[in-house]
């Protein structure tokens, strides 16, 4: 099965009929490979499975699993305690990576896309740039490769994350170390030669260049950006990869997250539209790449900013406005400190009205398709 972008849209090519077809991509991000613990998060009080067909019956289809190196390294076993061996015998004795590989191949055959992100170099925090002290540019290479050959033989396997939120990158600067344009082009081409029919998803940064984030719209708020989310660079400075394989992945948040000041203009969230779209709805718009929503999301009222609900609705009445389908809620996990999840706190029941919010896209995009 092939994942091209013609006009775009991601279409999938069926290899048994050889007819492409547009897919949309409903998904949640499902973290926990990226910490400390070696495993997808709620297995101390949910069955892996169960928590699969539940992200399947509420219509999403499609789950970016975060990792960080050394939990896609062999031989790497998941915290205990994160796991309850008891509603989750068949995981007992598993290597974190060996449990990925039931989470993707189970999720195969539940019909569920998976975008394989590499969250984080070290497992502790979000560093700036796609190497470190810990992790040289040649092992995150290798580790690319290395999960593409094993990931690689999955049809459901859509693509390579590259790296989230490189926040301390430029971009269309040419310098070696910090270019995030070069990096992508260089770590591309190496795992399409492994996986030649995934797509590559390329972030934002936090800056770009000088003259290209200080001719924002609103100069005021040139670096009132989220990580991840300023694409504004793609306009001058493209990634050089083949088009349909290059998929754009902003991220953006409300007020829960950060209390940027364009949250506090008087017209606000009417604002919010020119926002998104300077920084990186224009992407698909006029330049006509594919986009996908990475991440977004908050509490909705649930504790924090009570502006996250509107900041939401907002938001998705704009991807509805510009028929922006492609998404990634942050997250299906309960315990994401800053935002909350899909799940309640007891990690079985949902979140509602966060749900039915995201359930207005979904059926648009379905209306469509």
């Amino acid at each position: 099965m092939n994942f091209f972008v013609k006009n775009g849209e991601i279409y999938k090519l069926d290899g048994a009929t050889g007819k492409p077809k547009i897919i949309y991509l409903f998904g949640v991000n499902w973290f926990g490979f990226e910490t400390r613990d070696y495993v997808v998060h709620g297995l101390w009080a949910r069955n892996w499975v169960d928590m699969l067909q539940q992200i399947k019956s509420l219509g999403f289809n499609a789950i970016r699993l975060p990792f960080c190196t050394y939990s896609v390294q062999e031989g790497t076993m998941p915290n205990s305690n994160a796991i309850n061996y008891n509603i989750n015998p068949d995981l007992q004795g598993l290597t974190s990576i060996e449990i990925m590989e039931k989470i993707v191949a189970k999720a195969n055959e539940l019909g569920i896309y998976i975008l394989l992100d590499y969250h984080r170099l070290g497992c502790d925090q979000i560093e700036p740039l796609w190497y470190s002290d810990q992790v040289s540019e040649q092992q995150f290479i290798d580790t690319w490769v290395s999960v593409a050959k094993r990931f690689a033989k999955y049809p459901n396997v859509i693509g390579a994350d590259i790296r989230n939120e490189p926040w301390g990158a430029t971009w269309g600067t040419d310098d070696p170390a910090t270019d995030w344009r070069l990096a992508v082009e260089k770590v591309a081409p190496k795992i399409l030669e492994v996986a030649p029919h995934w797509l590559i998803f390329v972030e934002g940064t936090y800056k770009t260049r000088p003259d290209i984030d200080e001719r924002s719209w609103y100069p005021y708020y040139s670096y009132y950006v989220f990580w991840g989310e300023n694409l504004r660079a793609v306009r001058y400075y493209p990634v050089r990869l083949p088009y349909e394989k290059i998929v754009y992945s902003p991220h953006t948040y409300g007020p829960d997250v950060f209390r940027q000041p364009y949250f506090d203009d008087p017209i606000f969230p009417e604002n919010m539209r020119s926002i998104w779209m300077e920084r990186f709805g224009y992407v698909k718009t006029e330049l006509g790449y594919a986009l996908v929503v990475g991440e977004f999301g908050g509490r909705y009222g649930h504790g924090g900013d009570p502006r996250d609900i509107i900041w939401q609705i907002k938001f998705v009445d704009w991807l509805i406005e510009n028929r922006i389908c492609n998404f990634f809620y942050w997250s299906w996990n309960a315990n994401s400190g800053d935002t909350g999840g899909i799940l309640k706190d007891d990690w079985t029941n949902i979140w509602e009205d966060k749900y039915q919010n995201l359930k207005r896209l979904m059926d648009y995009c379905s209306s469509i398709n």
